[in-house]
C-alpha cells in the first residue's frame, strides 16, 4: 500500500496471545519501542494494535499517542485512531464488525466503538486463541465471513485486527457488496501517510485509499494526533 519514496521501520512489542490480560499491557513498553524506532530518523510512530489502543476505553490512544511524543518528540497514531479518523472520513456510522478475537475482547471493541458514536449493525467474531492462528488464516475465510454478512442497509464493513491478512481482498469486497470496507492497517496505513502529507490516491486497496483527502478537509480527523 504505501507509495516507494516510503520506507516502513518495525519493531515489535511482545504479546504472546490476544487475552484481555495480555491487552492491557501491550502499550507497558511503547516508550522503548518508540525511542528505537526514533533512532531511525522517521517522520512518525504508529502504534498498531486495534483493541491494544482502545482496551482501557475512550481516550486511551490519545494517552498512548502522548507518551510516543513525550519519549521521541514525534507526532503519531494509533490504529484505533486511524480507523475512527477513517469511519469518519468515509461516513460510515452504521457499519457490520468483524475480528479474530474472542467473544469477550470483540464485545469490548464493539462497546467503544458505540461509545464513540458509530453503530454496529450486526457482527461477528471468530474466536481466534492466538496471533499466529490470526495471521495463518487465509485471506478467502475472511472473504466468505465479510460476504455472509452482507447488508445493503449498512453504511459498510470494518475489519477489526492488524495481525490478519485481508488486505488483498478490500478491492474484491467492495466491488461485490458494493459499500466501503476499513480494515486496520489499511486504515493505519492512510492516516499516516496524510500525517506526513502524501495526499495522493492509492489504487487497490478500497475507497479509502482512493479518495484522495485535502489537507484542509482531513485536519479535523488529525487535529488529537497530530499534537
Amino acid at each position: 500500500m504505501l507509495p516507494e519514496e516510503v520506507s516502513l521501520h518495525v519493531t515489535k512489542i511482545p504479546m504472546r496471545e490476544p487475552t484481555q490480560d495480555s491487552l492491557l499491557h501491550m502499550a507497558d513498553s511503547v516508550e522503548e519501542a518508540s525511542k528505537l524506532l526514533a533512532h531511525a530518523r522517521v517522520d512518525m510512530i504508529a502504534f498498531n494494535c486495534t483493541v491494544g489502543s482502545l482496551i482501557k476505553g475512550k481516550g486511551y490512544d490519545q494517552e498512548i499517542i502522548a507518551r510516543i511524543n513525550q519519549a521521541t518528540s514525534l507526532p503519531a497514531t494509533t490504529t484505533t485512531t486511524a480507523v475512527i479518523a477513517g469511519l469518519m472520513a468515509l461516513g460510515m456510522k452504521r457499519f457490520i464488525l468483524v475480528s479474530p478475537y474472542s467473544k469477550s475482547v470483540h464485545q469490548k471493541e464493539k462497546a467503544f466503538l458505540e461509545t464513540e458514536g458509530f453503530r454496529v449493525v450486526d457482527d461477528q467474531w471468530l474466536s481466534m486463541s492466538n496471533c499466529v492462528e490470526q495471521h495463518e488464516t487465509d485471506p478467502l475465510r475472511w472473504y466468505e465471513v465479510v460476504r455472509a454478512l452482507k447488508d445493503p442497509g449498512s453504511d459498510g464493513y470494518f475489519i477489526s485486527c492488524g495481525g490478519i491478512r485481508v488486505v488483498d481482498i478490500i478491492q474484491r469486497l467492495e466491488t461485490d457488496l458494493k459499500k466501503p470496507v476499513i480494515t486496520s492497517n489499511q486504515a493505519l496505513v492512510w492516516h499516516c501517510l496524510r500525517m506526513i502529507g502524501l495526499q495522493g490516491p492509492i489504487e487497490g486497496f478500497g475507497q479509502l485509499l482512493k479518495n484522495s483527502l485535502v489537507a484542509e478537509d482531513l485536519k479535523p480527523l488529525l487535529s488529537k494526533s497530530n499534537h
